[in-house]
């Protein structure tokens, strides 16, 4: 097992020395709450240090992808014209979703991620949550098992959602079955907007880690690392 550093010593250093590689990494977290950017930063480090990247997005096309991520200092317009990184948006025709399409899409992004394996070394799938709507739990389980077994032929498998979209129950099983189990929340320091980033749980590090973390986006030099005095949630 390798320590994915993701390129912010305060981060890092919080974070026990990063985030391991192989494994099952969970992200939950309200509207607005930084899921996309955080996972960006994840991509980001992972590209920086040679591995295959491959990201499937409900939230955004490949140009806006790019987009947000440029807007965030993380530039990763020459991996994806070297074929390093690939973005797979998760569209259908007419824009209609359904039941049965969430479902559906589920089934397809968990065989598309086994057949294709031998092309990326860590998937970022963002975000379950449009892929899950009533999805019946069995499904679900069948998932999050195959998602491990990704994880078994030594391949980091990071996923977002956010927490109406599962039920309790669910939500528990993927903590259970998740190696890193983050949350993130909205929050506020003296009237300035920022994000709080709960560590639920961190296996495969070794570091001392906090229980919380402080984070602010800031356009001019992305994610960075704040004080944690004074937040209130």
């Amino acid at each position: 097992m390798k320590v994915i550093s993701l390129g912010i010593p305060e981060l890092d250093r919080d974070l026990g020395g990063g985030l391991p590689h192989p494994s099952l990494i969970s992200v939950e977290g309200d509207y607005g709450s930084g899921k996309t950017i955080f996972v960006q930063q994840i991509a980001s480090a992972m590209l920086n240090m040679g591995l295959k990247v491959c990201v499937i997005t409900s939230e955004a096309t490949v140009k806006e992808y790019l987009s947000m991520m440029r807007s965030v200092k993380l530039d990763a317009d020459d991996y994806y014209l070297s074929g390093q990184l690939n973005i797979y948006p998760l569209h259908i025709e007419g824009g209609r979703w359904n039941d049965f399409l969430s479902s559906f899409f589920l089934k397809v992004t968990s065989n598309f991620l086994e057949l294709k394996k031998r092309f990326y070394d860590a998937v970022i799938i963002d975000s379950l949550s449009v892929l899950t709507v009533n999805t019946p739990r069995a499904e679900f389980l069948t998932f999050v098992t195959r998602m491990k077994n990704l994880v078994s032929d030594e391949r980091t498998v990071v996923t977002t959602f956010h927490p109406e979209f599962l039920s309790e129950d669910t939500i528990m099983k993927l903590r259970a079955s998740s190696d890193v189990y983050l949350v993130l929340k909205n929050a506020s320091i003296s009237g300035l907007d920022v994000k709080v980033l709960r560590v639920v749980k961190l296996w495969g590090v070794s570091g001392e880690r906090k229980s919380a973390i402080t984070l602010e986006i800031n356009p001019q030099i992305g994610l960075r690392v704040m004080p944690l005095g004074g937040v209130k949630i």
